[in-house]
């Protein structure tokens, strides 16, 4: 009783005070951006070491914007933003390398609205160079084409003690889902899609997205570098046709234009990256015809599948998913869906990291090495687990190792994948005593 009252004292007193909560993302070598919610943005100011920065742009809820440039590579860097002289906010962040480098972070996706699980402690433990949030980020499942309604969904997960602490070290990229852009399974014809799009621009710190003829954020898609690993984030939500469509040319999950803009991004990232990570948050491996997933998106999941095919890219791609409220990780058995692909051929592999709080769910399979999502009391009770990627460059061969992992960063049993790559990937045996199966 006394800690869960200590954690309402500490939400309450960063709602009350002029500076509420900060946050930074769209790290790169040189640049970085840090956003906050204060009470006086006329006031505000962020200090990072000998410089001052005044904001770029101020939302109308009170979200300052600082635009972060001419920062030296990997390098630390602690900033303040500051409200006068009433109260200040400090964060942390690295810049990233520009060669070969090693680095790790943290993936996952799904958790109760302002959910303050010790999940969040555990990943700021870890000292990750960035979180990937794959979506439902809250789960107020808004309908309205409000934008104070979605602001206030971001003040209630920002306000929670571990979480709030977590965004302060470590900086994100996310891209959300259903329930944090809309009501369950929304799709493009949600009529809150502006207000939605508005709120994440103006909050979230985020890598440049694509803008109409009046500078309006058409969906979430972006892309970044990490030395010689590429991250490409699509949006599944923005433009997506209804779940109930026939299958076929006119089906789609992502759009046209964005889909056209995802495989132009593959070719050109494979140029000069030795990995692609492509974050797709629902579940890819599902049956044609089945729901919860690609399944009922199976003419585009082909044209993709094709792509990647076509330009060699099966065994340079890592594919990374949220949503369905589980780990599971597939090698590549079961994720190859090209058209001309022949019985046994390898896809790409598959890791999905969730839920980071919410009750245990399964979707899509099969799964090379299983799944991982313990249903506690006939599922009636929440869950809370993780993905953490630990990536090593020498110059000369890429390594990662991908894994699942439970609230006090213990490995779930057999949710462990290690990629060997040079001019693609392969699969490397894990040590004894790392099981192949899943609980």
């Amino acid at each position: 009783m006394l800690t869960i009252l200590l954690v309402l004292m500490t939400s309450a007193a960063l709602a009350e005070g002029p500076a509420q909560w900060v946050w930074s993302g769209a790290v790169t070598s040189e640049s970085a951006v840090v956003k906050a919610k204060v009470d006086r943005p006329s006031e505000a100011r962020l200090v990072l070491g000998e410089r001052t920065f005044a904001p770029t742009h101020v939302s109308h809820s009170g979200v300052v914007t600082f635009r972060l440039r001419e920062l030296r590579p990997s390098t630390d860097y602690v900033y303040r933003v500051e409200v006068a002289d009433s109260s200040s906010l400090e964060g942390r962040f690295r810049t990233f390398v520009t060669g070969p480098t090693s680095f790790r972070f943290v993936f996952g996706s799904c958790a109760r609205t302002s959910s303050n699980s010790s999940v969040f402690e555990t990943m700021e433990s870890l000292d990750p160079l960035l979180f990937i949030h794959m979506g439902d980020f809250h789960y107020e499942n808004i309908g309205s084409n409000n934008v104070a309604d979605y602001r206030v969904a971001f003040d209630e997960v920002m306000e929670s003690e571990r979480q709030a602490s977590l965004y302060r070290s470590t900086p994100i990229a996310y891209v959300w889902d259903d329930h944090d852009y809309g009501p369950n399974d929304a799709d493009g014809t949600h009529p809150g899609k502006p207000a939605a799009l508005s709120a994440y621009d103006e909050t979230v710190p985020h890598y440049p997205l694509v803008r109409d003829e009046d500078e309006n954020p058409t969906d979430l898609r972006q892309a970044f570098s990490v030395g010689r690993v590429r991250f490409v984030m699509t949006d599944v939500r923005s433009h997506r046709t209804p779940d109930s469509e026939p299958d076929g040319p006119d089906k789609t999950m992502l759009g046209e234009s964005q889909r056209e803009w995802f495989l132009d991004e593959l070719e050109i990232s494979a140029r000069d990256h030795e990995v692609i990570v492509w974050v797709n948050v629902v579940p890819w491996i599902t049956e044609a015809g089945s729901g919860h997933g690609w399944g009922r998106y199976d003419w585009e999941r082909r044209v993709i599948a094709d792509r990647i095919r076509k330009l060699g890219l099966v065994e340079r791609l890592v594919m990374l998913s949220g949503d369905a409220h589980m780990v599971a990780i597939d090698d590549g058995t079961n994720s190859n869906f090209a058209t001309q692909a022949v019985s046994g051929e390898r896809g790409f592999p598959v890791v999905h990291a969730a839920p980071l709080d919410r009750y245990a769910r399964h979707k899509g399979g099969p799964y090379s090495h299983g799944k991982a999502a313990r249903r506690i009391l006939f599922g009636l009770i929440q869950i809370q687990q993780f993905g953490l990627a630990d990536i090593s460059d020498d110059g000369d061969v890429v390594e990662l190792r991908l894994t699942g992992r439970n609230k006090k960063g213990e490995l779930l049993h057999g949710m462990s994948l290690r990629l060997r790559c040079r001019n693609g990937c392969e699969v490397v045996p894990e040590p004894e005593g790392v099981a192949a199966g899943a609980q």
